[in-house]
């Protein structure tokens, strides 16, 4: 959190081209990168060298997301992508997962929010207790099935 958002941006990166040449990094690289990720996933923020922890909750978020999608990953483990996180930033981060589900790219997600379970799976698993109870597929699953296996009660398997 005290990284600025353009370092937060390459994290994962940060040695490789065009990020770093010769083992120096590359100042101007990493802030064009952030620049253009700040503009397309709009993140609100000053300058892409503000401290990430002078953010939103929303825009930490959005940094994050920009980070792990920007490189249009095969698969992604979503977990709890919006807890926290007010209405409109959650519809942000749900339309940016649906349309990297749309690309191809496969996604985990791991969430306690039935909603966002209900909008964003193709197949739900849930656990109870630690164990897999029940695997259903998401035309054929109903928020009281799901809940009723989320509190030991009932099992499936699809």
């Amino acid at each position: 959190m005290d990284m600025s958002v353009a370092e937060n941006m390459v994290l994962d990166r940060c040695f490789y081209r065009p990020f770093s040449r010769s083992g120096w990094l590359d100042i101007r690289n990493i802030e064009d990168h952030a620049r253009r990720l700040v503009g397309d996933y709009d993140i609100r923020c000053p300058s892409p060298g503000v401290r990430a922890r002078l953010l939103s909750g929303g825009n930490q978020q959005k940094v994050v997301l920009a980070r792990a999608l920007s490189w249009e990953p095969c698969a992604l483990i979503a977990m709890h992508p919006t807890r926290g996180l007010d209405v409109g930033a959650t519809e942000y981060v749900h339309r940016r997962l649906l349309q990297e589900k749309a690309r191809g790219c496969g996604i985990l997600l791991v969430s306690t929010e039935l909603d966002e379970i209900m909008a964003l799976s193709d197949v739900i698993g849930v656990m109870y207790q630690g164990r897999l109870v029940g695997v259903v597929p998401r035309e054929e699953a109903d928020i009281e099935k799901i809940g009723l296996m989320m509190a030991g009660a009932q099992a499936a398997c699809a």
